[in-house]
């Protein structure tokens, strides 16, 4: 099927017009003000004008419409202001007749721009076909819908003006197309997904009513949705080209009214009837007491298919009806010999069968111009231009509502921050975490612990202990004798003079004999504090026992009984965003949600699965949450499972990404408002005011606005509560998952194998220090032996020689002996 822009010619800009001198000489003639001044807006109108008139010629494309938006934005809101008043005639074409040139006055540009962009709209939706894509194709179809019938009202109501070649008729005749186009699209559809032959047949007389209409249109009939009828009578009358029997659009109009009529017909009367094969057309079924209306039907479409396929022919308008045809002759021809040869039924007159209907007709949304340009940032002068009460109410609101703003801005950036410095990316994989703490500390506790090593060690020191103690008691005893026989030898030999060299050896033999008691007592000590500590780590000592298998079985135990993980609204709030975010509850809005008209999706998130998921995708987190999935092959997977823990671990990191994607969430509302705030507020009031002169009506107006602001800064107000509350709860949950990676089990475990490797290593030192301990007191005591037998061989042979204890000890004597 054929669009709009195939029937019709794009509507050109020809003369370069200057906007400038217009605009301003209109201004100076309402305004004797010079501080306003339009510059910018007009050079920007001037440029887009200019680029339109080199971007015409180039082909129908997306900028082209764009150009012809934006041009319409500025050219509104001049008009609106009555500064494009100007009587110099500018020429365009005629959108119907090639060579026919028409006249126009700048200020019926927009008729011209409008049709142009629902013109270059209808071209799209044929581009697009070949893209499959159904929503996008329903969308830019329902744009030129809604441009078309915007023309269309506002001509019927006289609130737009008519140009020769685009009226109301003209208007309405190019909407009924486009809405034939768009219904043959959801036609198509159903024809796809092979629907039942009920809504086919009501599908295909929605598109021959509306063609029909059309037509109704090009034969000159007033419909009753025209209200006015000297307009009406004017505008056929200006449309005498297209309205010719022998126009191309005329028959085209035509042939669609017959095909799809044809089409309806063909379909109702299969309502009736069972086809074993679609495409071969075999009959297996059929209701017999309607063979009647079937072969009325069939042969009603027959003869409009024959009708087509001439006009067709006539015309040059390129429609294949031959594979309608030939189902439509193969059904005939089957009914009419079933009804010849069994039934008798007299066939009906196609007046006197039940009228087919069509399906809802499609909404039309009543948009306004705001809908179809592109808006584009202009000087509030310009809007409040020729309105003081107006600007004076709106500087008032502009009062409140830019240090409302401001203060909620640095809050929103304030929390933005915060925000910000979440980070959720990395998750703790607790299982394969424990699993390697307890690996670690079992191969530490295998290099430590070796009871035998320390056994050999202090069997050694004790066996030092006790023959040292032995031998410093006999070495105590020996040079104690010593000593007294010194003392009673001296008393018996005055006169022999001390040998000094002797007395230093017994002081040095005395010195050594301390040190090695100290170093008895040092070993001693050092053997209890060793003994101290086996008996009083004597269970751990135990566990130090275990096989890898109890040793992990132990270690779980001990830290299910150990947990210090308490959180009290952990439950309800994961079983709140599970059900709120689980795939289930999303696809029960969607199948609540879902209508045959295809909604615009809104590209704010909310709390539901897909969206979810999408932003755990975004932010690279859908790895983190299957991640300890793969840790079920750990060789220990069935003992660290039974930890407490892990099913905790899952929860909290639920409610984590839960949390902060509602925190995401919010943050995009809260700007959101904030936008709609200083925009979509703003501009909203403004509009409401900008044209309304009244005092007492621009006092309720900003008594509203004030009332619709104070709701916002009350929404603003929740918002932050609520982030704050979440954001407190987000930093709870937080500190409770970073303590699942502290296990006091191991941490104290690994503590004692710590304290064991210090007195360990302290038994290793004290048993090399001793390691030959033994044998230097045994030779410190063969030292004593030689010394008080040589103090003995001394003291014998001053006996020998008799020196009584009454000799003179001043007298000198050459052979004096020393002692």
């Amino acid at each position: 099927m054929q669009v709009v822009s195939d029937l019709t010619n794009l509507k050109y800009l020809y003369d370069k017009v200057s906007l400038g001198k217009i605009i301003n000489r209109n201004l100076k003639e309402l305004i004797k003000n010079p501080e306003f001044c339009f510059d910018d807006e007009i050079n920007n109108m001037n440029n887009i004008r200019n680029s339109i008139l080199t971007e015409q010629y180039k082909g129908l494309n997306m900028n082209l419409l764009n150009l012809y938006k934006e041009y319409l934005f500025y050219f509104e809101t001049f008009k609106r202001k009555k500064l494009l008043k100007d009587k110099k005639k500018i020429y365009t074409n005629d959108i119907f007749e090639k060579n026919k040139k028409l006249e126009y006055e700048l200020e019926e540009e927009n008729i011209i721009i409008l049709y142009n962009i629902g013109y270059i709209t209808s071209y799209m939706v044929k581009e697009k076909k070949s893209l499959n894509d159904i929503k996008l194709l329903n969308k830019i179809s329902t744009e030129a819908i809604e441009i078309f019938n915007y023309m269309f009202q506002h001509m019927n109501e006289l609130k737009l003006q008519e140009l020769n070649d685009i009226n109301c008729i003209s208007c309405y005749i190019f909407l009924c197309i486009t809405l034939g186009y768009h219904e043959n699209m959801f036609y198509n559809t159903a024809m796809m997904k092979k629907y039942k032959r009920k809504l086919l047949a009501k599908l295909s007389f929605n598109i021959y009513t509306y063609f029909n209409e059309a037509l109704c249109c090009l034969q000159g009939d007033m419909l009753p949705i025209f209200k006015q009828s000297d307009n009406f009578t004017i505008a056929r009358n200006n449309l005498q080209y297209i309205r010719n029997p022998n126009s191309y659009l005329y028959n085209f109009v035509q042939v669609n009214k017959q095909i799809f009529i044809s089409i309806s017909n063909y379909h109702y009367s299969l309502k009736y009837v069972q086809l074993s094969d679609m495409e071969e057309l075999k009959v297996t079924k059929y209701e017999e007491d309607k063979i009647g209306e079937i072969l009325c039907r069939l042969n009603f479409s027959l003869i409009n298919v024959n009708r087509g396929i001439e006009l067709c022919k006539k015309y040059n308008i390129n429609v294949n009806f031959l594979s309608l045809k030939e189902k439509i002759m193969k059904l005939l021809d089957f009914f009419e010999y079933e009804n010849k040869n069994i039934y008798f039924e007299v066939v009906p007159d196609y007046d006197n069968l039940e009228s087919i209907k069509g399906t809802q007709v499609t909404f039309m949304k009543n948009i306004e111009i705001c809908d179809i340009y592109i808006k584009k940032n202009i000087s509030n002068n310009l809007k409040l231009l020729f309105n003081e009460k107006a600007k004076y109410i709106y500087d008032s609101y502009n009062n409140q509502a830019l240090p409302l703003y401001e203060y909620y801005n640095k809050h929103f950036l304030n929390l933005k921050d915060q925000y910000e410095l979440l980070n959720i990316s990395h998750r703790k994989d607790i299982l394969l975490l424990l699993n390697n703490s307890i690996l670690n500390i079992f191969s530490k506790k295998k290099q430590i612990y070796n009871p035998i090593h320390y056994d050999n060690h202090l069997t050694f020191l004790s066996s030092v202990e006790n023959n040292l103690k032995d031998i410093l008691i006999e070495a105590d005893n020996y040079l104690t004798i010593e000593h007294n026989n010194h003392l009673e030898f001296q008393k018996n030999y005055l006169n022999v003079t001390i040998n000094q060299e002797s007395v230093n050896s017994y002081n040095n033999f005395l010195f050594h004999l301390n040190s090695f008691k100290t170093l008895l007592h040092e070993l001693s000590q050092n053997i209890i504090t060793f003994k101290t500590y086996l008996e009083k780590n004597h269970e751990k000592l135990k566990i130090c026992e275990m096989d890898v298998t109890n040793f992990f079985e132990h270690i779980i135990n001990q830290l299910n009984i150990s947990s210090n993980i308490h959180i009290d609204n952990l439950d309800e709030d994961y079983n709140h965003y599970k059900n709120l975010l689980s795939e289930e509850n999303d696809q029960d809005l969607s199948s609540v949600n879902s209508t045959s008209d295809i909604e615009p999706i809104s590209s704010v998130m909310s709390l539901n699965y897909s969206d979810f998921h999408n932003f755990l995708k975004t932010k690279k987190l859908l790895f983190a949450i299957h991640k300890w999935e793969n840790n079920q092959y750990l060789f220990h997977y069935n003992t660290l499972s039974k930890y407490i823990n892990l099913h905790l671990e899952e929860r909290l990191y639920f409610v984590l990404t839960s949390l902060y994607f509602s925190m995401n969430i919010q943050l995009t509302n809260f700007s959101n408002d904030l936008t709609f705030i200083r925009n979509g507020l703003h501009d909203q009031f403004l509009n409401s005011i900008t044209e309304e002169k009244d005092s007492e009506r621009l006092n309720v107006l900003l008594e509203k606005q004030k009332e619709l602001l104070n709701a916002k800064k009350i929404k603003l107000e929740e918002r932050i509560t609520l982030f704050e509350k979440d954001l407190n709860q987000f930093y709870n949950y937080y500190h409770e998952y970073n303590k699942l990676e502290s296990f006091k089990t191991i941490e104290d475990f690994s503590a004692f194998m710590n304290e064991l490797t210090e007195i360990c290593s302290s038994l290793n030192t004290t048993y090399k220090k001793h390691e030959y301990t033994l044998k230097n007191a045994m030779l410190f005591k063969d030292d004593i032996n030689r010394y008080i037998y040589m103090r003995e061989s001394e003291r014998s042979q001053i006996r020998i020689q008799q020196i009584p204890n009454n000799y003179s000890r001043n007298i000198q004597n050459s052979t004096e002996r020393y002692y």
